[in-house]
């Protein structure tokens, strides 16, 4: 298939999820658990074709995943196991949706002749996590745009910010941080530059392993279709480079589907039919992506908390021992395939190097408090050999006059003679300590 025709061609059906993190106060966390909920409605499953209730649902996420991995997103499910619930994580946990299913007109780019687009907003859906970190997700559908409108779409969405054309979303949001300004203009109301972007795309047409790899990584960078074939030079990729993203993120278990897995958007592509859009939406975006992100912006947030001057460490220490300990299970899934997904999604993200690199800073950290602990002990057993020597002396001089009874002037002599003998036995220890120390 050639570039234009596949750059023009339109899915069998498409949409885009966009992911912004916030920060929130307590307060209006408090606010929302009493009630307010600001013009929202209680968070519910989005795709319910049999029409359960949101609990059953998710109750049923545990017959597939483990029951601790569920915790870590739905904590306000009622649960009476408490090696696998945190009660006091469940507090500080809430979900809220708002429904807009209405096409609105978005002006895609800041120039005069940029297009305008008409684009269905299915909802918007809060998700209040422990350590202030709310998550801002708007899913979009696509189905009636060409592959390339969709990457122009997604680009922009992502990286837009506030404009007139998008203040009907935002203006939704400005509860939780009262003191933004939304008027000003694509100002990013998100932590960070941009927003993360999973897709969902299911094509009419079967298309090669090479054209799939390609559209994969144009999807997948937002860039325009046919840039990784080099029909767009200037968004090309080096060959190492695009060999070294199909080789390590992209997953590829069945013919009919693969996606790949980036640092800023997550990217599903499947054969006509093969696509199940209650697993992708409600499992793997609602349980394994959120909860990725969410791992992500808490780990990152401690590690800027625990470089800072002033840190209490042994409080970040504890707060990361228990976040480990709830938010990071190492198995979330008795079948392999969640499991497959879920670690191509950290590793993209860079969860496990970033983890790693905050215990570094632990265990530094720890370290250099035992150093300096055991330097306190050292110097406070100094002044207690000092002080023994004293002792000593006093001892040995008493013993030396009773023995050859000396007058009281040799006497007070030999005790200052012994004094400096011992003071200068002691100098050239800590000395010679000292310079075969500063050697190493």
């Amino acid at each position: 298939m050639d570039r234009n025709h596949l750059a023009s061609t339109k899915p069998l059906f498409a949409y885009s999820i966009f992911c912004g993190v916030l920060e929130y106060s307590d307060s209006i966390l408090e606010k929302i658990k009493s009630g307010s909920k600001f013009g929202f409605e209680t968070w519910k499953i989005h795709v319910n074709p049999d029409n359960k209730s949101s609990a059953e649902i998710i109750k049923d996420f545990n017959d597939y995943y483990y029951e601790n991995f569920v915790n870590t997103i739905f904590l306000d499910i009622d649960n009476t196991d408490s090696k696998r619930f945190n009660s006091d994580f469940a507090k500080k946990t809430a979900r809220l949706s708002l429904a807009f299913n209405k096409e609105y007109e978005i002006k895609i780019g800041k120039r005069e002749s940029s297009p305008v687009l008409n684009i269905k907003f299915e909802y918007l859906d809060l998700f209040f996590f422990p350590d202030g970190l709310v998550f801002y997700c708007f899913k979009c559908d696509l189905s009636t745009f060409s592959l390339d409108e969709i990457t122009l779409i997604n680009s922009y969405l992502r990286n837009s910010g506030i404009t007139n054309d998008m203040k009907f979303l935002y203006d939704k949001l400005s509860f939780i941080n009262p003191s933004t300004n939304l008027n000003t203009d694509h100002d990013s109301l998100s932590i960070g530059n941009k927003m993360k972007v999973f897709s969902i795309i299911e094509l009419k047409d079967t298309i090669s392993e090479e054209e799939e790899n390609m559209l994969l990584f144009d999807l997948g960078t937002c860039s325009p279709i046919g840039s990784a074939s080099g029909h767009n030079s200037y968004f090309q990729p080096s060959t190492k480079y695009f060999e070294e993203l199909i080789e390590k993120n992209k997953i590829s278990v069945f013919n009919n589907w693969s996606a790949l897995a980036l640092f800023d958007t997550f990217t599903g592509l499947f054969q006509r039919g093969a696509r199940n859009n209650f697993i992708w939406e409600n499992g793997y975006f609602n349980l394994l992506y959120l909860q990725s992100l969410y791992v992500k912006n808490h780990l990152f947030k401690v590690n800027k908390l625990f470089y800072a001057k002033g840190a209490n460490h042994q409080k970040l220490e504890d707060e990361l021992f228990e976040f480990n300990k709830y938010y990071n299970p190492s198995i979330i899934s008795y079948n392999f395939l969640p499991t497959i997904i879920y670690e191509k999604i950290r590793y993209s993200l860079g969860i496990n190097g970033e983890l790693e690199k905050l215990k570094e800073g632990v265990e530094r950290t720890n370290l250099k408090n035992k150093e300096k602990r055991d330097k306190a002990i050292n110097n406070v057993l100094t002044i207690i050999a000092l002080l023994t020597v004293f002792t000593v002396v006093w001892d040995l001089s008493d013993w030396i006059k009773s023995v050859f009874m000396i007058s009281d002037t040799f006497y007070n002599i030999l005790s200052v003679a012994l004094t400096a003998i011992f003071l200068l036995l002691i100098f050239i220890f800590f000395y010679r300590n000292y310079r075969k120390r500063s050697k190493r």
